[in-house]
């Protein structure tokens, strides 16, 4: 072990030092003897002279070695001190990142556990170390298995970049994180676990699919506004004509569908209205809005889509109702995105029907949506505003729209609340502020 160690330093520092240093002190050591022997040691018997040079060998090896130890004991303590230095920067380093970082050992056991990973899934160091990973994996089969595969590749590729799956919290929230995934081995090889470094991208996940729907209702928004205008000049052509043939008609008969025709043909110009309103790009400017003008652009423009035709909404909008300073934009988003699963809620129930009322609540203006659907249970409801979460079949829904709403609700100063039974239909009611600017 001393001769490894040896060897180590005398790697490290170099050969030539070494050399030169030994030949520096034997070449003082030899001239001061030389000195010695010349003035003191010419007159002394052969004998003493014998015993002389076996002593200056003995102290040429003690020096020597003595200085080697001396020289090997400070290089190492300056490079210990070197070493923790390096230890505690690259720990502060782990320990303080923003990500979460954590190892685990060839069972999947988790070892180390840093702040990040406390921050992003709620378990402390004490609670979580010597714990299975599995206990921040969503509990079902298929995210279960996927994650398996996803340990088996990293052993045979020893390392796996940037893999997006989903994780559990400790308060039950589901997560999108990026992961990337290391072997970890000894010094002959061995594997000896891995290493993990997540990062929650669950905000930028929403972010971006807020910035992909506004570039989609742009697009159709552009669309919209072209078809508007092309169909409108012939609607508009078509509408005079009926209003011609009206003046023009005597009899009863032909002036009633005439002026059906006309109830058409504008039913179709607000079709096509609503159309470019709704799809046109979100602003951020908080103006005076009508909360009962938001809702009725949005039941207006809904009631036009299959999944509505068979659904009664039924508007209960409380009059003279105080002109907010809010986002319309964004009202008319939670609105829609609220109607949108009610109406799913209600899809296979007979006589489905959907009430929406406003009223005062002190300093708020309550929007209540209430519909006689399916319901949802205590332990769905604790998850609807969860990012990803849905109950609706894959490839039905992101399980981004309650979660998107209560952000726009919360940042407007508002607050979003739910009650549901199973088999007893769901009411969500919103609260915005009367605060003006």
């Amino acid at each position: 072990m001393l001769i490894k160690k040896i060897s180590e330093f005398i790697l490290h520092v170099g050969y030539a030092y070494v050399l030169f240093t030994i030949f520096v002190i034997i070449g003082i050591l030899f001239g001061l003897i030389e000195i010695i022997e010349s003035y003191i040691f010419d007159k002394f018997p052969i004998v003493t002279t014998h015993w002389y040079y076996i002593i200056r060998g003995v102290l040429s090896v003690v020096l020597i070695s003595s200085w080697a130890i001396w020289t090997i004991y400070t290089y190492r303590k300056l490079y210990q001190k070197r070493l923790k230095s390096t230890e505690i920067l690259y720990q502060n380093i782990i320990e303080n990142s923003a990500d979460a970082i954590l190892t685990l050992d060839n069972k999947q056991i988790i070892k180390t556990w840093n702040k990040g990973a406390e921050q992003i899934f709620g378990w402390s160091k004490k609670e979580i170390i010597g714990k299975s990973i599995y206990n921040i994996i969503p509990d079902n089969l298929f995210t279960m298995n996927k994650m398996q595969s996803h340990f088996d590749r990293v052993i045979n590729k020893n390392y796996i970049k940037n893999f997006e799956t989903k994780m559990i919290t400790k308060q039950k929230n589901i997560i999108l994180v990026q992961l990337t995934q290391t072997v970890i081995k000894n010094e002959v090889g061995e594997l000896k676990g891995s290493s993990i470094i997540m990062r929650d991208i669950t905000e930028l996940r929403i972010q971006h699919e807020n910035m992909q729907h506004s570039e989609r209702l742009s697009a159709i928004g552009q669309m919209a506004a072209g078809v508007a205008h092309e169909v409108g000049n012939p609607l508009t052509a078509i509408s005079s004509i009926v209003q011609l043939l009206q003046r023009k008609s005597k009899e009863k008969f032909f002036i009633d569908y005439l002026q059906k025709m006309r109830i058409h043909i504008n039913r179709i110009t607000n079709i096509m209205r609503q159309m470019v309103n709704f799809s046109r790009p979100s602003s951020d400017d908080m103006i005076e809005v009508d909360i009962n003008n938001v809702i009725q652009s949005a039941t207006s423009l809904l009631k036009y889509d299959s999944i509505f035709r068979n659904i009664n909404i039924k508007l209960n909008l409380e009059n003279d109702l105080p002109i907010i300073f809010s986002n319309a934009d964004n009202i008319h988003q939670v609105i829609v995105n609220l109607l949108l699963n009610s109406a799913y809620a209600t899809q296979k129930i007979e006589d489905s029907q959907i009430d929406i009322s406003t009223k005062i609540s002190g300093d708020f203006i309550s929007l209540m949506i209430e519909d006689n659907g399916i319901g949802m249970s205590e332990e769905i409801i604790k998850k609807i505003f969860n990012p990803f979460f849905t109950t609706k079949p894959v490839g039905s829904g992101t399980g981004l729209g309650l979660s998107v709403s209560l952000g726009i609700i919360t940042k407007l100063g508002g607050t979003i609340n739910v009650k549901s039974e199973i088999g007893c239909g769901t009411e969500f009611t919103i609260k915005l502020p009367l605060k003006r600017k």
